[in-house]
């Protein structure tokens, strides 16, 4: 008996290893790639999810990719779960505390820049003014409280107007802002210039029927982060390394070109 009891002993010592991670009740590794971006001239999202998922999986990666065509969605997402990594609209990461979470780690660069601009539109026959437009319902992607104070500054104040005196509509991309004010459902729109030429050289008729009342500043393109201490900072290298290599034509080539991402710059600072 003294022999059986030993060897049972022997036993659970050799099972404890393996036993031990189930009932420690750790934390779940991050397995989301998440990805939110209304102003992006790209809305197949299910296309882009085909694509970055093959990317991931050739790269070695385990994230699973999710996009997300409503702000409300994402950002619920974003509260209930710590995805691995996130590409998002600049202006969310100053708000929420979200500056703390997430680091960026890569910047998009796009015909050599890493901004962008919006264009204040009203219908080509309006009478509409800048001094006339408080109180007027604006259609635009939704940028939230802080995305609204770099729309303030970079647009609204240069022409006498504030964020808070306006009407806005929120839509889940440019292209639907844009089709509002062409079917007079809004007064005006507020869509990024890249998107309203794109849609223009598809339907250039669409053009005639608004005109531009004010451009922004350059505004920061989106960003690419990582959740901070959720992620081994190997696993953040691998990623920038395979994400850089694409301007070459390596296994990102395919996603960026989707994207219209040219190259990516690191930040001064992480």
């Amino acid at each position: 008996m003294r022999w059986l009891c030993k060897y049972i002993a022997a036993m659970l010592m050799l099972l404890l290893p393996v036993c031990a991670p189930l009932r420690s009740g750790g934390a779940t590794p991050p397995s989301h790639f998440l990805y939110f971006n209304p102003d992006s001239i790209h809305n197949n999202l299910s296309g882009l999810k085909e694509a970055m998922d093959s990317f991931l999986s050739a790269s070695g990666f385990t994230f699973s990719f999710q996009p997300f065509a409503r702000f409300h969605d994402f950002d619920r997402e974003v509260r209930n779960d710590s995805p691995a990594f996130l590409f998002l609209p600049e202006w969310y990461l100053h708000q929420d505390g979200n500056e703390k979470r997430f680091k960026p780690f890569l910047i998009p660069v796009r015909q050599g820049a890493t901004t962008y601009r919006k264009v204040l539109l009203v219908a080509a026959d309006s009478a509409l003014t800048a001094e006339k437009l408080a109180g007027t319902t604006i259609a635009m992607t939704p940028v939230g409280q802080a995305g609204l104070a770099v729309l303030d500054e970079a647009i609204f104040k240069r022409i006498g107007l504030r964020g808070k005196e306006l009407n806005f509509i929120t839509t889940a991309k440019d292209s639907d802002a844009l089709f509002a004010l062409a079917l007079r459902q809004v007064k005006a729109a507020l869509v990024s210039q890249d998107n309203l030429e794109h849609i223009g050289n598809i339907n250039p008729r669409l053009l005639k029927t608004v005109k531009i009342l004010a451009v922004s500043e350059p505004l920061p393109l989106p960003v690419l982060c990582y959740t901070y201490g959720a992620v081994p900072a190997g696993e953040v290298e691998r990623m920038r390394k395979v994400l850089l290599a694409g301007k070459d034509g390596g296994k990102a080539a395919r996603v960026m070109e989707m994207l219209q991402i040219d190259t990516w710059r690191i930040p001064n600072v992480e």
